[in-house]
């Protein structure tokens, strides 16, 4: 199969260290302008975090072979090394993997694996706030097929929108060159579970232009890529991460917890229940506190990563 059929390359007009500490006080929620200006620090982990559980299923035969190294690798040393080599064979130098959610018609980051991605980028990035305006974000097909980029399109891009609130975007480009970083590849996985979560996986390089992404290399670092989703996300599990036990909340809290994860503000969560703005307001406030989170995208991030039971507790 040719796979120029298969892959996308957007032409230029297409496009348009640790979790904060959690606090035992409860505040406010947030209003619309605040969260609008506001981006949570995602969950970090690397491969230290990661276990193997003894329960786990090898990888059938169908499944690309780099899975069943990753699981065979003694140790994360080899695991690094193993990646790193398929990633600099490609011409690759690193590899992102995040999860993030589209809540208000912008991307709000969940969290991000640091084992193989560039660290001072990674700082910059997330300490800058970029994903909610990450121009290479806004060309990604919905599709999940792959997106060829480089640092040159997206600067031409950058000129043809000359308002650029805060210097944010200028402040992106400046800090993907310093950085070391000047093309890549880029593509989203819908999760199966929340319409609005998906895992986002970049493969960075330091070499410029984009032309050397040929079809061949699309291919590789697509199976790469899924490789390192299938190991992390089937096979292994976060050591001290929530989900270890039964999470009892009301059949209420579950109702707004289904909107709240469809993106729903308050107001509108209240108008489709029937319900009062204070007695949302109190049941979020209840949701916050069970799940540790300080606003309503630490929740909507506590509930996404969360492989909890949820008990139903009658209504009071």
């Amino acid at each position: 199969m040719i796979l120029s059929t298969l892959f996308y390359r957007a032409p230029l007009a297409s496009l348009s260290q640790a979790p904060q500490q959690q606090q035992d006080v409860d505040p406010a929620p947030l209003s619309d302008a605040e969260l609008q200006c506001t981006q949570p620090i995602p969950q970090f982990y690397g491969e230290e975090q990661l276990f193997l559980p003894q329960t786990v299923q090898r990888p059938a035969g169908s499944v690309p072979s780099i899975v069943g190294d990753l699981l065979d690798a003694p140790d994360i040393e080899a695991r690094a090394a193993l990646v790193r080599g398929m990633l600099h064979t490609l011409d690759f130098d690193w590899l992102g993997y995040g999860a993030v959610a589209y809540m208000r018609g912008r991307w709000w980051p969940l969290s991000f694996f640091t084992a193989y991605a560039n660290p001072e980028w990674t700082q910059r990035y997330f300490a800058h706030s970029y994903c909610g305006g990450d121009l290479r974000q806004q060309g990604v097909p919905a599709s999940s097929v792959p997106l060829a980029w480089d640092v040159a399109q997206l600067e031409a891009l950058a000129a043809q929108e000359p308002d650029d609130p805060g210097g944010q975007r200028q402040r992106f480009l400046d800090d993907l060159e310093a950085s070391g970083i000047r093309s890549g590849l880029m593509f989203r996985l819908a999760s199966p579970t929340h319409v609005n979560q998906h895992t986002v996986i970049s493969l960075l390089s330091r070499r410029p232009g984009r032309d050397w992404i040929t079809d061949s290399v699309i291919g590789q670092g697509l199976v790469l890529g899924l490789s390192v989703h299938e190991y992390v996300t089937r096979h292994t599990r976060i050591v001290g991460a929530p989900g270890t036990g039964r999470i009892e909340i009301s059949a209420t809290q579950q109702d707004i917890l289904q909107h709240l994860l469809q993106g729903r503000s308050d107001k509108e969560i209240a108008n489709r229940l029937d319900l009062s703005s204070h007695t949302v307001d109190y049941h979020m406030r209840q949701l916050r506190r069970r799940f540790a989170a300080r606003n309503r995208v630490q929740l909507v991030n506590a509930v996404q990563q969360s492989d909890s039971d949820f008990g139903v507790l009658s209504e009071i």
